[in-house]
């Protein structure tokens, strides 16, 4: 069995691992800090390869509002800074509440309060200007929306991929189609991994597979609250749209900062209307102009399936779920009444019991990292997560995210709680 030994090894070719990849090479000296991503198929397998890749701020916590904040700025800026395109487009957010929940009004009204304190650009927004923003949407006069004109989404496969090209850039080494088949372990501390082409040493071992991370874990007697579901997605053709003359002002200034670098950029097809974070009918919808499709997903898990094994998931949509996709999306954008069904598939979300991740060490095992939980809201995040856990691995102080909050062994002692069913909200 040949030998490596690296500085870190990180498990997981998704985009948490590849952010935190991306963040760890730029610290490490290539030649004596090898930093190693190791991936058992191809980058973007799993849940990255199927996330909506929607870029949010909307959130009631204050920890992760601010993570989201620091991640689209990396998102929305990192063309310009590298000249490789990861299909980000800033269509804005609106998170929608109805005139029949009060509650929930209350609810987005502190949430853009806290938001703004934070220095994210968010504001209500009455019914009338939300048609003013989604001039076909058919909503109550009573209805209020948060709306956060710089958010938006990128092409979740190519993110992944970018992320991984800056690692190794940056001298960090991918092996992809290698698989981890068990950890190397001395008395209480993780030193290594091993795999089908060898045996890889390293002072720190972080695990950021997702659906995958419990089954793994479970091998060192690890025991964590995670479960995965099988959130099912459907997609609709992109209606045809005039852009109007702000979003043209705004293209026109992109194109040229870029232009000013010399860097080809490219062009999407233009945004129908902003993300909709829809809590009164209960739905999500975004404009993939990567994709040429619109996506409708649910906006809670409470009823997805559970799913045992990731590696054997049911990829079949039920109809009743596409009859129900086409009959919200269309109830509140009648624009897509004519538009064609393009296709539908699943999601893999892996949950803790509050919807918030592990992310830190362990204190039953030195030297592991736990990366994983994100409860279908990773993407808006990884870029922070990435940054954060480089400083932990170099002993910096964490600035990029709340230790505390994320801490994987705050479930200890306690039973493990069925997952809420909440979104991040």
């Amino acid at each position: 069995m040949s030998l490596r030994r690296a500085q870190t090894v990180v498990v997981g070719g998704g985009v948490m691992g590849v952010a935190i990849a991306w963040h760890l090479a730029r610290r490490a000296n290539p030649i004596t800090e090898p930093v190693v991503l190791i991936e058992k198929s191809a980058l973007a397998a799993g849940s990255s390869g199927r996330s909506g890749a929607i870029l949010r701020q909307h959130y009631s916590d204050r920890e992760l509002a601010v993570m989201a904040r620091d991640s689209l700025r990396v998102y929305a800026g990192l063309e310009a800074r590298t000249g490789r395109s990861i299909g980000f487009q800033r269509t804005g957010v609106i998170t929608l509440a109805g005139p029949e929940r009060p509650e929930t009004i209350a609810l987005v009204q502190r949430n853009v309060a806290m938001q703004r304190s934070v220095g994210i650009t968010t504001h209500l927004v009455d019914a009338a200007e939300i048609r003013e923003l989604v001039p076909d949407i058919v909503i109550a006069d009573g209805a209020v929306g948060a709306y956060e004109p710089d958010g938006g989404g990128v092409d979740p496969v190519r993110t992944v991929e970018v992320f991984a090209t800056l690692a190794r850039e940056a001298g960090g080494i991918t092996r992809l189609g290698v698989k981890v088949e068990a950890f190397v372990v001395e008395g209480d501390r993780v030193i290594g991994v091993d795999t089908a082409e060898g045996r890889v040493l390293a002072r720190d071992v972080i695990v950021a597979t997702g659906p995958w991370t419990k089954p793994l874990l479970a091998q060192i007697g690890c025991d964590l609250p995670l479960s995965v579901v099988r959130p099912e997605q459907h997609f609709l053709a992109l209606p045809r749209v005039a852009t109007s003359a702000a979003s043209d002002a705004r293209a026109r200034l992109e194109d040229s900062v870029l232009d000013r670098f010399g860097l080809a950029h490219e062009v999407l097809p233009p945004s129908a209307h902003p993300v909709i974070l829809d809590l009164e009918r209960g739905f999500y919808t975004r404009c993939e102009g990567h994709a040429g499709r619109t996506r409708v997903g649910r906006m809670d898990y409470a009823h997805d399936d559970e799913v045992p094994d990731p590696d054997a998931i049911d990829e079949r949509v039920s109809s009743a779920y596409v009859e129900w996709a086409r009959r919200e999306l269309t109830a509140r954008l009648p624009v897509y009444t004519d538009e064609d069904d393009v296709g539908s598939q699943v999601g893999l979300y892996t949950l803790t019991p509050d919807a918030q991740a592990l992310i830190g060490r362990p204190r039953q095992w030195r030297g592991l990292i736990l990366v994983s939980g994100f409860s279908g809201h990773g993407f808006k995040l990884a870029p922070s997560v990435g940054e954060g856990v480089a400083q932990l691995v170099h002993g910096e102080p964490v600035t990029a995210f709340d230790e505390a909050f994320f801490a994987p062994d705050r479930f200890a002692g306690r039973a493990h709680a069925a997952p809420t069913g909440a979104f991040g909200l």
